[in-house]
């Protein structure tokens, strides 16, 4: 089913509809559903990505935020048994425990491309991997080596909680309606073993968020209200630092030092 022509796009979800067959395809290869998949899907949309994906995985269940949608989802839904939506906001879900492991993907909102980056970070341990189709610029920051510009609180995430995979880039040609930055598509895979454990996650966070915050001043200024001791960190790290000047494993070291101190 396509969009009707009076469908139009509302900017305050982001909305930019795939209406290209060959890059549905080539998304499709890329993520390589089995048949025992369990999928979650964020945004649907008009369920171009949900039609390919949904009649070749165990369970899809996806998770729309624009009730418009609820005919096209429903047609699926009729014809594909394994389908099942609902109405919501990812921001605000959480994975049911019957679920158990799942894989998700989406074609996500450019405004709020790092909240459910995130967001599917905090449910790591049940994720196998993510695929995002998202905006090449924030695609680009995620695997941004430190030192650069673009280096930032999500590369440092992005390295240390997934391995984390640019895949290639998306014109923003294969869209409706076009938008007017490029795109790109991006896999994280969570079954490796892991440089963070749960016990330090939370304390690697707010390090991490500190240091960018403020990331003119140096790491001796910027954590001042954490660091409860530096002088018992003066022998083991430089705080004169930069955030950009370190790297994810550097920051895990950090944080390991002022928990210690």
């Amino acid at each position: 089913m396509g969009l009707k022509p009076d469908l139009r796009a509302l900017k305050k979800w982001g909305q930019n509809f795939i209406t290209d067959p060959s890059m549905l395809d080539k998304l499709l290869r890329n993520v390589n559903p089995q048949a025992d998949d369990i999928m979650i899907e964020i945004g649907p949309g008009s369920g171009a990505l949900t039609r390919l994906f949904a009649p070749r995985v165990k369970s899809l269940h996806a998770i729309e935020i624009d009730p418009r949608m609820d005919e096209y989802l429903e047609a699926i839904q009729t014809e594909i048994p394994s389908f099942s939506f609902e109405h919501g906001d990812f921001l605000k879900w959480s994975p049911p425990e019957e679920l158990g492991t799942f894989r998700l993907m989406g074609n996500i909102p450019y405004y709020i491309t790092s909240s459910l980056i995130l967001q599917a970070f905090e449910h790591h341990e049940r994720i196998e991997d993510v695929h995002f189709l998202m905006q090449k610029e924030v695609g680009k920051r995620l695997v941004a080596p430190h030192g650069s510009k673009q280096y930032g609180i999500l590369s440092v995430y992005a390295a240390l909680f997934a391995k984390t995979e640019y895949l290639f880039d998306i014109s923003r040609n294969v869209f409706y309606p076009i938008p007017e930055v490029d795109s790109c598509f991006v896999r994280f895979s969570f079954n490796e073993k892991r440089e963070v454990g749960p016990e330090m996650e939370p304390h690697l966070r707010r390090v991490v968020r500190k240091a960018f915050n403020q990331r003119r001043k140096t790491l001796r200024n910027s954590l001042k209200d954490i660091l409860l001791d530096r002088n018992s960190l003066e022998n083991d790290f430089n705080l004169n630092l930069r955030p950009e000047q370190l790297s994810p494993m550097e920051f895990l070291r950090l944080t390991e030092l002022i928990l210690n101190a």
